[in-house]
């Protein structure tokens, strides 16, 4: 009985590690809500960075309020283009996505760690293609 017990839990482990993801897929297929892969944006119709993460992730352009007390701007994440500041979300609109390898959303507690204060709604990095 005990022998029965045993194959039947090892024939689960099994079948349940087939079912796992890598993560390394699209979004849609169950893949990182933090990257976005030269793959995925080729699979949209031609356009700029902007354009493709409010398709693709939409999330990562949300404003997090007001940068800080007494101002009225939104915030929004600071973009890095391999590895130097570019510019805050808007200059995402100056990139087309056929120069782009990937682009990676960092929180900002990440982005702060990492590239220091101001980056209250995180950071996207852009890796090119002609790096």
């Amino acid at each position: 009985m005990r022998n029965r017990a045993v194959v039947t839990l090892a024939a689960l482990l099994v079948v349940l590690a087939g079912c796992s993801t890598t993560g390394a897929s699209s979004s849609r297929s169950g893949g990182s809500r933090n990257l976005i892969l030269a793959e995925e944006l080729m699979e949209i119709e031609r356009s700029n960075a902007y354009e493709a993460v409010r398709r693709l992730r939409p999330r990562w352009l949300q404003s997090r309020g007001a940068g800080s007390i007494g101002t009225l701007e939104r915030d929004t994440p600071r973009i890095y283009v391999d590895g130097q500041l570019y510019g805050e979300a808007e200059s995402l609109r100056t990139l087309d996505t056929r120069e782009i390898q990937e682009l990676r959303y960092m929180s900002a507690s990440d982005a702060t760690t990492r590239y220091g204060t101001n980056h209250t709604a995180g950071a996207i990095l852009v890796v090119t293609r002609r790096r």
